[in-house]
């Protein structure tokens, strides 16, 4: 009798240690880089400093990869980043409803309660000054498919499959010109396997030209490296990100406290002063540098990601 009860005891204590240790941890997946991640989770960590983030990055493709693989058991607590439609509308049965109490504050809402809004954000197009003389700087979209990028090394392009960035860009532009114009521009461009990689390609000189986040082109920019941001007269990909609970992730409760964080006002203004992206919050003012939505010509991805990614391929691996 007295061993029975002994094992009782070790079994319950063996099954309750894990989730005392796992109470204050909450698992972040994210497409964003450190540049964005960063200060907003130093500042949830002033704030509540007995949680614990375990933060796991990695590109759109293989996070929702990786959440489909996890869907009967998962991992993650909540996505950070990601379009709102392309993402989380499109994997709907991945995501918890949720009811956050900032939600009222969003210039947009998901009915579902499936996704929060995080923040707006433009690619312009991206060249390197020490490869790029400024009378030939591109003034429009279309300049890109001249031969001259080609010759001089191509335009760096993200590849929409694993990059949601570049399913932006692709989508938005393919809306804007059709799909004769992208399979033009993919004949022109260096096709790179992540945003990442797009982005340090031209900031680096490895290529003259591709596309750029707004935000971290603005940041770069104001750090003096040799790169110049151009919002296109012809055309500007625009997309809002968002967050939202994973379904059944294992600590939903405190994951609810980590997302009501992430949309809070103190978290948006970080993303403004800091990171130099426009909120998705009615009551925290674009950051000042930036140019005013209304004065561009703007394009948002239309068709869904799956369809974009085959049309993309079939265009690619000719």
């Amino acid at each position: 009798m007295k061993r029975t009860v002994i094992l009782v005891l070790l079994v319950v204590v063996a099954g309750l240690m894990p989730l005392t240790a796992a109470s204050n941890t909450i698992t972040i997946y994210t497409m964003s880089g450190p540049e964005i991640t960063t200060p907003i989770l130093d500042a949830l960590r002033a704030k509540y400093p007995s949680i614990n983030i375990n933060l796991v990055k990695a590109g759109t493709g293989e996070i929702l990869a990786r959440l489909q693989a996890e869907k009967n058991n998962p991992a993650a607590d909540i996505l950070w980043g990601g379009d709102n439609l392309a993402v989380f509308d499109g994997n709907s049965d991945l995501f918890a409803a949720y009811d956050s109490p900032e939600d009222k504050y969003m210039v947009s809402k998901d009915p579902n309660r499936k996704w929060h809004a995080f923040t707006i954000f433009c690619q312009a197009i991206l060249v390197n000054t020490n490869l790029v003389k400024p009378a030939d700087y591109p003034k429009n979209v279309k300049d890109l498919l001249n031969p001259a990028w080609k010759k001089a090394g191509g335009v760096a392009l993200a590849d929409p499959n694993k990059s949601g960035t570049g399913y932006t860009i692709v989508s938005g532009l393919s809306s804007a010109f059709g799909w004769d114009f992208i399979e033009k521009l993919v004949q022109n461009s260096v096709v790179l396997p992540g945003s990442d990689q797009m982005f340090k390609a031209v900031k680096d000189g490895e290529l003259p030209v591709g596309f750029i986040n707004e935000d971290l082109g603005a940041t770069w920019k104001a750090q003096g490296l040799p790169i110049e941001v151009i919002y296109a007269k012809d055309a500007v990909t625009v997309q809002m990100d968002a967050c939202g609970l994973v379904k059944n992730g294992p600590n939903p409760e405190l994951a609810k406290k980590v997302l009501d964080f992430l949309c809070s006002k103190e978290a948006h203004t970080i993303a403004v002063k800091v990171i130099n992206r426009r909120s998705a919050r009615s009551d925290v003012a674009p950051p000042a540098g930036l140019p005013d939505l209304g004065d561009l010509k703007l394009f948002t991805a239309v068709e869904p990601r799956e369809v974009v990614n085959a049309k993309f391929t079939k265009i690619y691996g000719r």
